[in-house]
C-alpha cells in the first residue's frame, strides 16, 4: 500500500508539479498572477474565519474541515466504500447547510446589505 502511495506520489510530482514550475519559468507573469491569486484567497479566508469565529457556524467548519481530511485520508489509503458515503454525503451536504443554516444565512445577508448602503 505505502508502495503504491509513493508511486502515486512520484508521478503526481514529476507531471504535475514540475511541469507547473516549468510554466512558471518560462511565463514569470503567470507567477505574479499565482502570487496575486493566493493572496486574495488567503485574505478571504482569514476574513471568513474572523467573521464566524465564536458562532455556530464557527462550530461548522471545523466539523466540514474533519470531514473532508477524513475523506482525503480515505482515498489514499484506497477505502473505497467509506469514500463513495464521505463523497456523496458531501455533495449532498451543501444543500442540507442551506436548508438548515437557512435563518443564519439570511441574516448574514441582510447584514452585508446594511453595511454596504
Amino acid at each position: 500500500m505505502l508502495d503504491n502511495f509513493g508511486r502515486v506520489f512520484t508521478n503526481f510530482y514529476e507531471n504535475n508539479i514540475l511541469g507547473y514550475i516549468e510554466m512558471l519559468y518560462q511565463y514569470p507573469i503567470k507567477l505574479v498572477l499565482l502570487v496575486i491569486d493566493i493572496t486574495l484567497v488567503v485574505f478571504l479566508i482569514i476574513k471568513l474565519l474572523k467573521l464566524v469565529k465564536n458562532t455556530r457556524a464557527w462550530q461548522l467548519l471545523k466539523g466540514i474541515a474533519l470531514l473532508v481530511v477524513v475523506t482525503a485520508i480515505s482515498s489514499i489509503f484506497e477505502l473505497k466504500i467509506l469514500n463513495y458515503i464521505l463523497t456523496s454525503f458531501m455533495t449532498y451536504g451543501v444543500l442540507i447547510l442551506i436548508v438548515v443554516f437557512q435563518p443564519e444565512l439570511r441574516r448574514a445577508l441582510e447584514q452585508l446589505r446594511n453595511k454596504f448602503n
